[in-house]
């Protein structure tokens, strides 16, 4: 997998609170990696794109659910679930290398999936 055009243009949070820019999928994986952990109270990490002004979030556990939230709240937030840990990760790359229009073109349905 190719790394981002731009190691400034997304950022990263981590599940117990700390961020940082990102540059390569291997971050990105680490960043998965914290879901393995049972922690209810931190359910979740996500990437934002800071150019294009969104930011995917995905949590832990079996459901597999995934968040789209644009910065500028136009349009609300957004889901799917049955993402697999492999789909996050593809998920997560599309936005690190900066594809907006792919991620746009995926099912997302309306709200935040409770």
């Amino acid at each position: 997998m190719a790394d981002a055009p731009s190691a400034v243009r997304c950022s990263i949070q981590h599940r117990w609170g700390s961020g940082e820019d990102v540059s390569s999928v291997d971050q990105l994986a680490d960043l998965l990696d914290e879901l393995e952990v049972d922690d209810p109270e931190h359910p979740d990490v996500w990437i934002s794109d800071n150019e294009a002004g969104y930011n995917v979030s995905v949590f832990a556990g079996s459901r597999g659910l995934v968040i789209w939230e644009d910065h500028d709240e136009v349009r609300g937030p957004l889901y799917m679930d049955g993402y697999s840990r492999a789909g996050m990760m593809e998920l997560f790359t599309m936005v690190l290398q900066g594809r907006t229009t792919e991620v746009d073109s995926l099912p997302w349905m309306p709200g935040y999936g409770s």
